[in-house]
């Protein structure tokens, strides 16, 4: 009876993993299927770690499946082949960058990304024996791997796994060698701006610490003032200050990287009116109240918008730009020169081009013909466009077309 009941299990798996290796179609996105495996870690299949993704064509096409179908086999941990997926995002002509050329960054832009997106963790093992381990984290959801993957070779180091309860996937660097020779010295020489500053002065300061001290002789003392320090990171801090000396002079290419993590461009596509909201386009950047003077500096750097509260989160601070003219005159061109990285990439060149053709389109088209014109061609092709998820259906029109008016009225 045993050796029937092990034959079924061998069959069912050996079925799971098949499905799992070949139900990925490229393009579209094919239908999200189930969870292919369970030991550890539940193991996915790339079209369910894609679901629903702005950029779905792009990362299922460079998602490794070699890697994937190697992990069912061997029954590990999801780690992602990042080398391939930037050498395929290399060599696929896409109708937009979602990198820079060559994966290179601005200290600055890392700097401000890893003040929206990064942390700095130290995890203690309850075995006395093990030594406390040093992590530079960034978690971003399953639509910016490709972007986590640059960030990964930018440093030269670290791993990047998935967790299937969050849908995250986090880069994790706790390499000593990396942690002293690279990311110490970039945010020393490039000082965070918020709140999280003093969480990497804590958790910085603890490393140098460890490193003094790590033999068997002083262990135990280091150990009580490592979880010492640990209670200080984080959400775990109970004082909450800023360095408002950093604040004075703000870089442009943090503001691109702070966006590109914590920033949004959004469009209303509902309901089918201009009168009652359709069409509204704003820039947002959301932060917890504590960072509230690094908004404010922001706002004062760009000298437009506004700051507003949350109604249903309270300890949220919002810093919003919404008129029309302040977006065309100094948002849309701030962000065509120091361009937003990843999927924040494809949401403002869709958010520009909609504020282009609105505009365009109140200058060509008036009178009587303009509610005939918004009804039958500009809402519903707003709304194809911005709400598409396939990174091809960026190469679709979206200009004005005379002669379809023309039709439309005869």
């Amino acid at each position: 009876m045993y050796y029937i009941f092990s034959i079924i299990i061998y069959f069912w798996n050996y079925k799971i993993n098949l499905n799992c290796i070949f139900n990925s179609n490229y393009p579209p996105a094919a239908p999200v299927g189930k969870a292919c495996s369970h030991s550890k870690g539940i193991y996915y299949n790339r079209n369910n770690i894609f679901k629903n993704s702005i950029n779905n064509s792009l990362l299922l096409h460079h998602f490794s499946t070699k890697a994937t179908n190697e992990n069912l086999n061997n029954k590990l941990p999801v780690l992602i082949n990042s080398k391939e997926i930037l050498d395929n995002y290399h060599n696929v002509k896409l109708p937009l960058d979602v990198l820079n050329s060559k994966y290179s960054f601005s200290p600055w832009f890392i700097v401000g990304f890893v003040e929206a997106e990064g942390n700095f963790d130290i995890s203690i093992s309850a075995n006395s024996k093990l030594l406390p381990k040093f992590r530079f984290r960034i978690a971003l959801k399953y639509i910016d791997i490709v972007l986590l993957c640059a960030i990964k070779n930018y440093f030269g180091s670290g791993s990047i796994f998935f967790r299937k309860d969050t849908q995250v996937f986090t880069l994790e660097i706790s390499s000593q060698e990396v942690i002293e020779n690279k990311i110490i010295p970039l945010f020393d020489s490039h000082p965070l701006k918020g709140t999280k500053y003093y969480d990497y002065l804590i958790w910085r300061d603890g490393f140098k610490d460890f490193l003094l001290n790590k033999d068997l002789d002083s262990r135990s003392a280091l150990i009580e003032r490592i979880k010492e320090r640990k209670l200080k990171l984080n959400r775990l801090k109970l004082e909450i200050k800023l360095p408002i000396e950093h604040l004075n002079n703000i870089d442009v290419h943090y503001i691109s990287g702070f966006v590109s993590g914590d920033g949004s461009f959004s469009v209303v596509t509902g309901p089918n009116s201009f009168h009652t909201g359709f069409g509204q386009t704003v820039f947002l950047i959301s932060q917890h109240i504590d960072n509230k003077l690094l908004i404010e500096h922001i706002m004062k750097y760009f000298k437009i918008g506004y700051l507003g509260f949350s109604k249903t989160r309270p300890n949220e601070i919002n810093y919003r730009v919404a008129r029309k003219e302040d977006l065309i005159k100094i948002i849309i061109p701030f962000f065509e020169t120091y361009h937003p990285l990843g999927v924040h990439s494809i949401s403002f060149y869709k958010f520009k081009n909609i504020i282009n053709y609105i505009l365009e389109s109140k200058k060509v088209v008036s009178g009587n013909d303009r509610k005939l014109y918004n009804n039958t061609i500009l809402i519903p092709k707003i709304k194809s466009y911005w709400l598409n998820d396939n990174i091809y259906f960026l190469n679709n029109d979206l200009s004005l077309n005379k002669e379809k008016l023309d039709l439309v009225k005869s």
